[in-house]
């Protein structure tokens, strides 16, 4: 489906229901199969009836964000996903702790979970951008556990497959060229947003039918502020920290050096086939990441308009990438407070009545929300 295409509806009535035959169906999405699985939970590929479309559809515990939620003290979009040591989330060097103003939107407890993601969501479902995975809708059943995101489908799947207990077969120079100018594009686009990605990594760069890098998964994203493009807490995969984070307590981060490291790091992975940093342990990896060449200081590190210029990135001149103003035409210069509450649909799920049902007809087990199908496959997109 062409991204200009491309209208997220807001339905106001949705439902989640399973046929005889085991066929799941969400609204109009024909659940199909299982892609993949991570600790945010599973990714199904589903069919959209209404456009014949095939699109990926991500099914959050609303429980577990609740936890994340206490266990952070920021908000962020989506979930977890790693895989390999060194890959995963983590939480910041030991004893990490935040010091000076925190810019970021700081959560605060709440009843329901899903008012900790619902005007970012707004955001995102206003994102305009070929390089970053569109997100078609949002479907929140309150009556269960589960969060539904439907977002268009990557058919190639990630970038690369690497960790530090593994690497990855390398790719040639211009692919790795052309990716790159992508992943330059799409956050530079974020960061003209004030949305900082934060857990940049070849896992979060899926590929498209058509070859598009497309950058995912923002389940550590935040929006920063203008004036100052800072945050406290650490976050991402720590083998794609910066060095100051590496640091505890580290005080402010300005984001977008966060950033572009982790594009680096990157960019080294698809070149070598290799992390450029590793360890034994996540404090060796945090003090190679600290002392090993390369600079360190976030205030001289490369910035996005030196970065698009740079001779490599542009093979000399040979292949420039678009204007920054043409780049992000597209900006989203505000977020209406209709937009935020339609934000998450509500499904009114089937739940209750089907349980109703059969206990009157003595059948066993009822339909309810999307069962979790086995996870065979361990590929988090």
């Amino acid at each position: 489906m062409p991204q200009d295409s491309i209208i997220v509806k807001e339905t106001l009535d949705a439902k989640v229901t399973e046929e005889t035959s085991g066929e799941r169906h969400l609204n109009q999405y024909h659940i199909q199969r299982v892609l993949g699985s991570g600790s945010f939970g599973i990714v199904h590929l589903s069919l959209d009836a209404d456009s014949n479309t095939l699109v990926a559809i991500k099914e959050f515990s609303k429980s577990k964000l609740r936890k994340q939620q206490a266990l952070k003290n920021g908000l962020f979009i989506g979930a977890c996903r790693g895989r390999g040591r060194g890959r995963g989330r983590g939480a910041g060097p030991a004893n990490l702790a935040a010091s000076g103003n925190n810019h970021a939107i700081v959560a605060k407890p709440v009843e329901n979970p899903i008012d900790l993601v619902r005007g970012e969501i707004a955001i995102l479902k206003k994102l305009r951008h070929r390089n970053i995975v569109k997100l078609y809708e949002v479907l929140d059943d309150p009556d269960q556990d589960s969060l539904f995101m439907v977002f268009e489908l990557c058919e190639k799947g990630s970038l690369m497959d690497i960790g530090l207990d593994h690497p990855a077969p390398p790719l040639d120079i211009d692919l790795s060229r052309r990716y790159m100018q992508e992943m330059v594009l799409g956050i530079e686009y974020l960061h003209e947003h004030d949305i900082a990605h934060r857990d940049i990594k070849p896992d979060n760069m899926m590929i498209s039918k058509d070859g598009t890098l497309k950058i995912v998964d923002f389940g550590v994203s935040e929006i920063f502020t203008k004036d100052t493009g800072t945050v406290v807490k650490s976050a991402g995969s720590p083998a794609f920290y910066s060095p100051e984070m590496c640091t505890a307590r580290h005080g402010d981060l300005s984001v977008k050096p966060v950033d572009i490291w982790a594009l680096g790091v990157t960019l080294y992975c698809m070149i070598f086939g290799v992390l450029p940093f590793s360890g034994t342990s996540l404090l060796d990896l945090y003090e190679n990441i600290r002392v090993k060449e390369l600079d360190k200081n976030p205030l001289t590190r490369i910035t996005m308009d030196e970065l698009r210029v740079h001779p490599w990135l542009s093979n000399h001149g040979k292949q420039p990438l678009i204007t920054k103003e043409k780049n992000c035409a597209e900006l989203v210069l505000a977020v209406t407070q209709t937009e935020v509450d339609a934000a998450v649909k509500p499904i009114h799920s089937l739940l209750t009545v089907l349980k109703a049902v059969t206990k009157l007809k003595g059948f066993g087990k009822s339909g309810a929300a999307i069962p979790h199908p086995p996870t065979g496959e361990n590929h988090s997109k």
